[in-house]
C-alpha cells in the first residue's frame, strides 16, 4: 500500500508528486540534520501559506508547524536508527555540537574551522593538519566519565562517518586517522600502512581492539583526494563479526571475537580530525573534511547501513568546485584596523574580493585582495578600519560567485605582541617521508627558514653523538652501546640514525639562517652529561659553526658546562624549577619551559635580564597564538608551518 504526498523542497520550492512507501518519514531538515522526523503513513498534507508550513494529520490535526525561512527542505526518507551515542553536528562559527540523546561536550581543540558545503547543505569540519602527524586543530568528545558510553562501546557498537581527503598523490604510505578514540585499544577508522593490509595498499578501514588484539576491517577501498565517502563500522561481539561499508556497499566481514579493549585511560575520547595520543595532543592527523561522525550504541543490520546511506543520498545536492583551493586561515589573532591580514589558498586572482560577514550578522565589510608579486599561494587583505572585535565568516567574491572561506575571530587592539619565533621540534618532520631526527627533517626546517631546528643527542660509549629522542631505538640502547652497534639502526622513513656530524654537515651547506638546536639527553650521570656537551661543542668549533648552534637541557650541569666551555654560547634550561635570576647567575641564557610551569612574571623578569624565553611543546594552533600573546621569544612545536604563518602576521603587521 503506497499513499501519494507532495513533496516540498524548499530550496528551489518544487512540488511534484511521488511515490512514497509506508516505511518511510517524513523529514524536515535544517544545515543538513533532519529537525522533525514522523511516519509518511501518519501525513495526510502539507500546507503553505504566508510563509508558514504546516503539516496535518490524517484526522486533520496539526501535526507540525514552522516558518518556511526557518528549513531547508522537507524529504521523505527511510527510517533510520538513532545515532544514541554520538550525532556531532557542526555549526558556522567553528563550535560542533552533539545532537545525540547523549548531548555530550564537544571541545574544538585549536580553532577548528568549519565551511558551508552546499553538496550537503550543512557545515563540514575543515582540517588543515599535517598529513599522519600531530593535529593542530581537531575536535574531542570525552567520555571518561560516562560510564553509559563506556559500557555502550564494551558490548557492541557502530561507527560512521562521512569524509573527504585533501593530499597530493600519491598517498603518503603512513596511518591518518580522522573519527576514532585508539591509544592501546579502542576503536574506530584510519586509513592504513601498506604493511598492516593484506593487499599491501594505503586503504580505509575500520579497527576495533577486540579479543586481545586489532581486528583490521580493510576495505581494499584506496581513497582519492577530494572525493566523499561514506563509511560504516560494525562491531558484533554477539555475532563475533566486524564489518566495514563504504556508500552502503559491504566490503569486508571478518571475525572479531572477544572482549572490547579500552584505549589507555587519558584517551577516553572520540577524536576528530585525528587520533587521541594523551589527555592534550591528537597525532596521525588528515588533511581534508568531515561532515558526519557518528557513534551507535547497537551494531547496525545490513538494512539499517542500506537505509543509513539512502538517506545520505536522498540528501545530496550539486557541490560547486572550489574557485580557490587549500585555503588556510588563522583565527584567534590580535589585529590592527587598517592593518594586514594573510590568507593562503592556491587560485585567489586580481579584482577578487573577501567578503567579512560578523558571526553576529550585524556588520560586514569587503575589502580587496593584494596579491602577494614575490609569493606563490598567499594574499594579503587590509582588514576594515570600523573592524570590532568578535567573529566572522570570510568569503572569497569573483563576479557573481561566491566561496566559503571558513570562519575567524579577531581581536582588536592598539599595540601588537612581538611573536614567537618558531623552533621547529625534533626538525620539520611532519611531511610525507620524514621522521622525527631523521637528516630530511633538518633540511625540511632548514628550507623553511625557521629560527631554529631542535635534536636531541645520545654519547656511545666509544665516543660517537648520535641523534634520536628516546633512549632507544628498535630496542638498542644508545648510551651503553658502541657506534658499531647502532650505526644501522633504522629510523620510520627508511634513514639509518644520524651521528650529530651528520647534522652539522647539512648545516654547514646551508646559507640560511636556521639555527641547530641542539638538546643533550639525561645520560645516566652527570658526568657523562658533560662528556656528551664536550664532544658537541668540539665539533661545532671545528667547523666554525658556533654562530649556528645553540645548547638546551634537563641537566643543569650540562647547561654550566656550556657556559664554562664557551660564556658566549647561548644555552637554556629545560626542568622549569629555577627562576630567571638564578639561571643569570650561572651565566645560562634562556629559559626553556612548558607553559605550566612559565608564569608571566618569569617571562618579564627574564626579558629585564636579558634572558629569551621558549615554550615547548605547543602544537594546537590556539595555544601557539597563546604563546605568542604572553610574549614568549620562541615556540617550539612539531606544527612549525603553522606557527610560522602566527609569528608572521604579528612581524609583518607591527
Amino acid at each position: 500500500m503506497k499513499k501519494v504526498y507532495s513533496c516540498i523542497v524548499l530550496l528551489c520550492l518544487v512540488f511534484s508528486d511521488i511515490q512514497i512507501s509506508k516505511a518511510d518519514n517524513l523529514c524536515v531538515v535544517k544545515e543538513g540534520a533532519v529537525i522533525f522526523e514522523i511516519s509518511a503513513e501518519s501525513v495526510d498534507s502539507t500546507y503553505v501559506k504566508d510563509g508558514q508550513i504546516v503539516l496535518f494529520g490524517n484526522k486533520g490535526q496539526v501535526l507540525y508547524s514552522v516558518a518556511q525561512t526557518a528549513i531547508d527542505s522537507i524529504l521523505f526518507m527511510p527510517a533510520v536508527p538513532r545515532a544514541d551515542i554520538l550525532d556531532v553536528k557542526f555549526n558556522a562559527d567553528g563550535s560542533a555540537t552533539d545532537i545525540s540523546p547523549m548531548h555530550n561536550t564537544v571541545e574544538g581543540i585549536g580553532n577548528p574551522q568549519t565551511r558551508f558545503n552546499d553538496r550537503f547543505g550543512c557545515y563540514a569540519a575543515h582540517f588543515d593538519n599535517p598529513w599522519s602527524g600531530t593535529a593542530a586543530q581537531w575536535y574531542k568528545i570525552s567520555y571518561a566519565t560516562s560510564q553509559a558510553i563506556q559500557d555502550a562501546l564494551a558490548d557492541g557498537h557502530t561507527f560512521e562517518s562521512m569524509v573527504r581527503f585533501n593530499f597530493d598523490p600519491p598517498l603518503s604510505d603512513s596511518e591518518a586517522k580522522w573519527f576514532s578514540s585508539h591509544q592501546s585499544g579502542g576503536s574506530g577508522f584510519l586509513i592504513s600502512k601498506k604493511q598492516s593490509v593484506p593487499q599491501q595498499t594505503n586503504q580505509i578501514c575500520f579497527l576495533p581492539h577486540v579479543g586481545g588484539s586489532w581486528k583490521w576491517a580493510n576495505s581494499q577501498v584506496v581513497p582519492e583526494p577530494g572525493v566523499w565517502y561514506h563509511i560504516v563500522g560494525v562491531w558484533n561481539q554477539s555475532e563475533g563479526k566486524a564489518y566495514i561499508y563504504i556508500n552502503g556497499e559491504l566490503k569486508n566481514t571478518i571475525a572479531a571475537s572477544g572482549s572490547f579493549k579500552f584505549p589507555s585511560k587519558s584517551c577516553y575520547y572520540f577524536c576528530i580530525g585525528a587520533d587521541p595520543s594523551s589527555a592534550t595532543v591528537a597525532n596521525t592527523s588528515i588533511k581534508g573534511d568531515v561532515l558526519m561522525a557518528r557513534v551507535y550504541d547497537s551494531p547496525l543490520t545490513a538494512d539499517e547501513v542500506a537505509a543509513v546511506w539512502k538517506r545520505v543520498s536522498t540528501m545530496q545536492g550539486v557541490e560547486q568546485a572550489d574557485m580557490v583551493t587549500e585555503v588556510k586561515t588563522i583565527s584567534g589573532l590580535k589585529v590592527l584596523a587598517g592593518k594586514g591580514y594573510y590568507i593562503y589558498g592556491e587560485g585567489f586572482a586580481d579584482g577578487d574580493q573577501i567578503y567579512f560577514q560578523s558571526n553576529e550578522g550585524s556588520v560586514s565589510y569587503v575589502s580587496q585582495v593584494e596579491m602577494m608579486a614575490s609569493e606563490k599561494g598567499c594574499i594579503r587583505v587590509n582588514l576594515p578600519v570600523g573592524l570590532q572585535t568578535g567573529g566572522y565568516r570570510l568569503f572569497l567574491v569573483r563576479g557573481e560567485r561566491k566561496q566559503d572561506l571558513g570562519n575567524v575571530r579577531f581581536e582588536l587592539v592598539d599595540e601588537l605582541p612581538q611573536g614567537s619565533q618558531v623552533i621547529a621540534h625534533r626538525g620539520h618532520w611532519n611531511l610525507p617521508g620524514s621522521a622525527q631526527n631523521s637528516r630530511s627533517s633538518l633540511k625540511n626546517a632548514l628550507s623553511q627558514h625557521f629560527f631554529g631546528s631542535e635534536t636531541d643527542v645520545w654519547l656511545t660509549t666509544d665516543g660517537h653523538v648520535v641523534v634520536n629522542h628516546d633512549a632507544t631505538l628498535n630496542g638498542v640502547t644508545l648510551q651503553t652501546s658502541t657506534y658499531e652497534q647502532v650505526k644501522n639502526l633504522t629510523l620510520s622513513n627508511g634513514e639509518k640514525i644520524p651521528e650529530l656530524q651528520d647534522f652539522l654537515n647539512i648545516l654547514a651547506e646551508d646559507d640560511g639562517p636556521t639555527k641547530l638546536i641542539i638538546e643533550v639527553k639525561n645520560h645516566s650521570t652527570e658526568a657523562k652529561n658533560c662528556q656528551a656537551i664536550d664532544s658537541c661543542m668540539a665539533m661545532v668549533k671545528r667547523m666554525g659553526l658556533e654562530n649556528r648552534v645553540e645548547y638546551i637541557s634537563f641537566s643543569l650541569e650540562a647547561c654550566k658546562e656550556v657556559v664554562k666551555n664557551d660564556p658566549t654560547a647561548k644555552v637554556a634550561y629545560l626542568n622549569g624549577n629555577l627562576t630567571p635570576d638564578q639561571l643569570h647567575q650561572l651565566g645560562i641564557t634562556g629559559l626553556d619551559y612548558t607553559q605550566a610551569k612559565t608564569s608571566d612574571e618569569a617571562i618579564a623578569r627574564a626579558h629585564e635580564l636579558g634572558m629569551t624565553i621558549n615554550i615547548w611543546t605547543i602544537d594546537a594552533e590556539s595555544d601557539i597564538i597563546y604563546t605568542n600573546h604572553r610574549g614568549a621569544d620562541f615556540v617550539t612545536t612539531n606544527n612549525p608551518e603553522a606557527a610560522a604563518r602566527i609569528y608572521r602576521h604579528y612581524r609583518e603587521n607591527r
